[in-house]
């Protein structure tokens, strides 16, 4: 029950001030939605160091190099981003906040190209899905995955081929000089990503309200049942719930669970351990301040 004593010590300095300009750490490159979610959270005061992926993310967090990750955990028209999720239980790092993001995809090339030039697009494999509605007017474009939208619109810039072609915001055609062929193609435009803020140490910042837990069931039946009764009994709110497969076991998973509700240090001190009691493992992930507009 290590998570415990790290709960106990963070209710010991709550509320947690952000530290002054902290280092943090984000997948893409400038322009990308993590360096905007990054720069909403910090309130524009923060050292940003851009990574390729989301591993190298938590890799710095690892090595000491940053103070705090930003990744993106759900998508409001594609679902959950399953690679997020697999490194939190990997690497058992704490959510301390979360930021949301309006995603407002553009196709973007060099100057003077058209429409009827492209032939390839680069992006995020998100970015391809929450613009399928559009690609599906031009089945001749191949659809290449990159790293992160922001990277693949720098490398079109950097090829100066008319032929190529990136889906990622309108921001990043300033920054790289890049004309915009369509705005807005996103087929949802409520279109929004969650991102969480993750650190090494647990800090409870002020009036946090949402709680992130992960835990492997044993297998039989009523497991599942059982433990979402424990959230009724607790009049708590379950707002999230996401399976991964268990890595070591075919047809096992991990469930991670979001909560809500009017919970207080000692709900949280009863709940808790009773959860971990009819479970195989348990990890705790945060107690944090929901997104606010």
């Amino acid at each position: 029950m290590g998570y415990l004593d790290d709960l106990n010590q963070a209710f010991s300095t709550y509320p947690y001030p952000l530290e002054e300009n902290p280092k943090v750490a984000f997948a893409g490159t400038a322009g990308s939605y993590g360096e905007q979610a990054a720069l909403s959270f910090f309130k524009n005061k923060c050292s940003l160091s851009a990574f390729q992926n989301f591993d190298e993310v938590f890799a710095c967090l690892e090595e000491g190099q940053c103070d705090y990750g930003v990744l993106p955990i759900e998508n409001s028209s594609t679902g959950s981003i399953a690679s997020v999720y697999d490194l939190l239980s990997r690497y058992h790092y704490y959510i301390i906040g979360e930021e949301e993001v309006r995603v407002k995809h553009c196709l973007l090339a060099p100057p003077g190209a058209t429409l009827k030039d492209i032939r390839e697009v680069y992006s995020h494999p998100q970015g391809f899905s929450q613009s399928q509605l559009f690609l599906k007017d031009h089945p001749d474009w191949i659809c290449i995955p990159y790293h992160n939208t922001a990277i693949a619109a720098a490398f079109v810039a950097d090829q100066k081929d008319i032929s190529k072609a990136a889906i990622a915001s309108k921001r990043t055609s300033q920054l790289y000089d890049l004309a915009v062929l369509a705005d807005d193609i996103s087929f949802s435009q409520t279109n929004v990503t969650r991102f969480v803020v993750v650190s090494k140490k647990m800090k409870l910042r002020k009036n946090p309200s949402r709680v992130s837990i992960v835990f492997h069931l044993p297998h039989r039946p009523g497991a599942l049942y059982e433990i979402i009764g424990v959230f009724s009994v607790f009049s708590l709110n379950l707002c999230k719930i996401e399976s991964r497969p268990l890595l070591k076991e075919n047809w096992e998973y991990l469930f991670f669970m979001d909560f809500t509700g009017n919970i207080s240090e000692n709900t949280l001190k009863n709940v808790l351990p009773i959860i971990e009691e009819k479970v195989e493992t348990f990890q705790f992930l945060g107690y944090y301040p929901q997104y606010e507009n």
